[in-house]
């Protein structure tokens, strides 16, 4: 018995490596949107991330927005990517083109924020308070006069949408409208022109095409688990461990089943920016040679209670665990990165799972786990 069992073991543990690297590599073949802003008036920002090893010319690529639960989109509202390269693990950042600041009649016409606004403290227009964060900090923003900017010599990067911009896309709204998303409008990336009958095109979507959230749950946005809006006056960014686009239909067309509550997404506050630019993914440590060099143990390995104990040499900031499909189906996420926890795996059925561990200085470490209760 413990002859069959050690073998069992050994074969379990192959089948995992081969399927773990495969798992890896074919995840991060693809581009997919890394950020989502959508921020006062016109501070709109999607950033594209390029997890291959290879730059990708992105004239074959064009962004699409599914306005107010439409199903179609015509020219009007898809717009063709320039002939830029995308480097490899690099990122490429998209913002709404309406920088001339000769236009603030309205806030239709206020152009995405540059670094040179004269920064001070943010009232609310109802009940002229100061605006506080969730810690009870004072809120700072740009200054308007009459609905005009205030300018000065002093640069502010935090504030400086316009200078993460790799491209400026869409000036002329009745030309294009593409880059004029809110929060009930689905954004797209497309491989091609157009959007394919059959959607088989659709490289990752934010959102869900044919719902207007307005409509469906009568909020003006999507919203989380806790009833909070994630595509209005928020700024997303792709979780660590995603490292594909969303592009199933089941998940991302209404009348297939598709929802949106932002489960590979991590929300951060209206107009905040300081992600631009560059982002962190597992797809750039699983193809590098210090996959595996941390060393961690696990026990009791096969496993028959409900507690795995894990001890490592670095400190874990991050645990995942997936099936032999390559769902994940667990994850935790260390406020507190530890070198030793008890992890909870009492939602686990009996079978074979591939526990990766992520550790600060983003490297990732693998081992197989054999549930038998």
């Amino acid at each position: 018995l413990n002859h069959n069992l050690t073998q069992m073991k050994k074969t379990l543990l192959l089948l995992c490596s081969l399927f773990f690297t495969f798992q890896v590599f074919s995840q991060c073949e693809e581009l997919f949107f890394s950020e989502y802003v959508e921020g006062y008036a016109n501070n709109k920002a999607l950033e594209i991330y390029n997890p291959t090893e290879n730059a990708i010319d992105l004239s074959n690529y064009s962004i699409v927005r599914f306005s107010n639960g439409s199903t179609t989109a015509d020219a009007l509202y898809t717009v063709t990517l320039p002939g830029d390269m995308i480097e490899a693990h690099g990122t490429y950042v998209i913002v709404v083109d309406l920088t001339d600041t000769a236009d603030w009649n309205t806030q239709f016409d206020k152009p995405a924020w540059n670094g040179y606004n004269v920064v001070d403290t943010l009232f609310d227009v109802v009940t002229g308070l100061p605006i506080l964060d969730e810690d009870g900090n004072v809120v700072f923003g740009p200054q308007y006069i009459d609905g005009a900017a205030i300018f000065g010599s002093e640069y502010n990067e935090e504030y400086d949408l316009q200078g993460k911009a790799d491209v400026f896309l869409c000036p002329d709204y009745d030309t294009n409208r593409t880059m004029y998303f809110n929060g009930n409008d689905a954004m797209a990336l497309i491989s091609g022109t157009e959007v394919a009958v059959d959607g088989s095109n659709l490289i990752d979507v934010i959102g869900v095409i044919g719902e207007n959230p307005e409509e469906t749950i009568m909020e003006d946005a999507w919203v989380d688990a806790d009833g909070f809006w994630l595509t209005k006056d928020r700024t997303l960014v792709r979780n660590y461990d995603i490292e594909k686009g969303r592009n199933a239909l089941s998940d991302v067309v209404l009348i297939a089943g598709g929802t949106f509550t932002g489960t590979e997404w991590t929300s951060y506050f209206k107009n905040d920016f300081s992600h631009l630019g560059a982002h962190e993914s597992a797809c750039q440590t699983s193809s590098i040679s210090d996959l595996n060099e941390v060393a961690f143990e696990m026990f009791p390995n096969p496993n028959s209670s409900d507690i795995l104990n894990i001890s490592s040499e670095e400190k874990i900031s991050k645990i995942i665990v997936y099936d032999l499909l390559g769902e994940m189906v667990m994850t935790n996420s260390l406020s507190q990165p530890l070198n030793k926890m008890n992890l909870d795996i009492s939602t686990l059925e009996n079978g074979m799972f591939v526990i990766s561990l992520l550790f600060d200085a983003n490297q990732v470490s693998n081992k197989t786990l054999v549930i038998q209760k």
